[in-house]
C-alpha cells in the first residue's frame, strides 16, 4: 500500500494492513471522517478485503465518497462471494445518484451475464435516467430472471418515454412473473389514460391480486374516468385488498355512480373496506352518499367514526 503524506491517512492506510481484521474495520469508519479525495483509494481497498466485515463495512460507506471513482469497485463487488456484501454494493450504487457514475454502469451492462451484478446495475441506473440506458433496459425486458425484468420496468419507467409504452403494457399483461407485471402496471402511470387505459381496466381481472390492486392504483393517478364501471365490479372482488384499491379509486374519481356501490362496502365486515368507502364518500361529497355518512358515525371502528365526522364536514362544505 502506497504512503501518504498526511498523517492521518497514513494511520488510517496503517491500520487497513493491519493483521487484526476489526483494526480494518475500524478504519474503514474512519476514513468517512477524513474528507480527503486520497481515502478513495482506501474504501476501494478495502472493497477488497479478504474479511467480509470490512468489505461490507466498505461498501457501506463509499456513498460519501465521489461516484466516479467509486462506480467501478462498486460494479466489482457486486460479484463478491458474499451475498451481504453485494447487496451492500447494489444499495451503493443506487445510492450514488451521479451522472458520473452512468457510463461505467452502462459498460458493465452490457458484458454481465450475472443476473444479481445485472439486477444491481438496473437499480443503479434507475435514478440517474440517463437515456442511454433505454435500450438495454429493454433488452433486459426478455431476461430469463424475474428480478432483472423487474428492475428493467423500473429504468423504463422512470425515463417516461412514450415509445416505450408498448413494452411496458406488453409486460403488465403478459409476464410471467405476477412482480413483474405489477412494476410495470405501476409504471405506466407516466402515459396518457387514451393510451394505457383499456389496458388498466384488463389487469383488474389478472390472476395475482397485487397487479389487480396496482391496476386500481394506476386507473387513479391517471384519472381515467371510463375505469368506473371496472372498478364497480372490482369491489365484488374476492380479495379485500383489491376491493378497498377499487373503492379508492372510485373516489379520487369523483364517481357519483358508484356512490351506492361504495354504500354497500361501508357496512362491510372488514373495516380497512369501510374505512376506504367513508373516505371515498367525503372526497366525492355527493348528497346522495350522506345517508350512509351518517350510519358511520355509529360504527363499532373509531377510526370509522373519526373518517365519518370528517367526510360529513366535506358534505356540508359542498352542500
Amino acid at each position: 500500500m502506497k504512503t501518504y503524506d498526511d498523517p492521518e491517512l497514513q494511520a488510517i492506510a496503517t491500520k487497513l494492513s493491519s493483521d487484526d481484521p476489526g483494526i480494518r474495520r475500524v478504519a474503514v469508519l474512519e476514513l468517512v471522517d477524513t474528507g480527503d479525495p486520497d481515502a478513495v483509494e482506501l474504501v476501494i481497498h478495502a472493497l477488497q478485503d479478504p474479511d467480509t466485515h470490512v468489505r461490507q463495512e466498505a461498501a457501506k460507506v463509499v456513498d460519501e465518497f465521489e461516484a466516479e471513482d467509486m462506480a467501478d469497485a462498486l460494479i466489482a463487488a457486486l460479484s463478491d462471494s458474499d451475498e451481504t456484501v453485494r447487496n451492500a454494493a447494489a444499495h451503493a450504487l443506487a445510492d450514488l445518484k451521479d451522472p458520473a457514475a452512468a457510463e461505467p454502469l452502462l459498460q458493465a451492462l452490457e458484458t454481465s451475464t450475472d443476473s444479481f451484478v445485472v439486477s444491481g446495475i438496473l437499480r443503479a441506473l434507475k435514478p440517474l435516467r440517463t437515456q442511454d440506458a433505454q435500450r438495454p433496459a429493454l433488452k433486459r425486458l426478455a431476461d430469463a430472471d424475474a428480478q432483472v425484468r423487474r428492475e428493467a420496468v423500473g429504468v423504463i419507467g422512470w425515463l417516461k418515454q412514450p415509445e416505450n409504452l408498448p413494452a411496458l403494457v406488453e409486460t403488465a399483461q403478459h409476464d410471467a412473473d405476477p412482480e413483474v407485471r405489477r412494476a410495470a402496471t405501476g409504471a405506466l402511470v407516466y402515459a396518457n389514460p387514451s393510451q394505457v387505459g383499456q389496458a388498466l381496466i384488463g389487469l383488474l381481472a389478472d390472476e395475482h391480486w397485487q397487479v389487480r390492486c396496482e391496476a386500481a392504483n394506476s386507473i387513479a393517478k391517471l384519472e381515467y374516468q371510463a375505469a368506473v364501471s371496472a372498478l364497480i365490479t372490482a369491489t365484488s372482488d374476492d380479495l379485500w385488498q383489491v376491493r378497498e384499491k377499487a373503492v379508492d379509486a372510485l373516489g379520487k374519481l369523483g364517481s357519483v355512480e358508484s356512490i351506492p356501490v361504495l354504500g354497500e362496502c361501508a357496512a362491510d365486515a372488514m373495516s380497512n373496506l369501510r374505512k376506504a368507502a367513508i373516505g371515498a364518500l367525503g372526497t366525492i361529497a355527493h348528497s346522495d352518499g350522506r345517508p350512509y355518512v351518517v350510519t358511520a358515525l355509529d360504527d363499532p371502528d373509531p377510526d370509522v367514526r373519526k373518517l365519518a365526522r370528517w367526510a360529513i364536514s366535506k358534505l356540508d362544505a359542498a352542500a
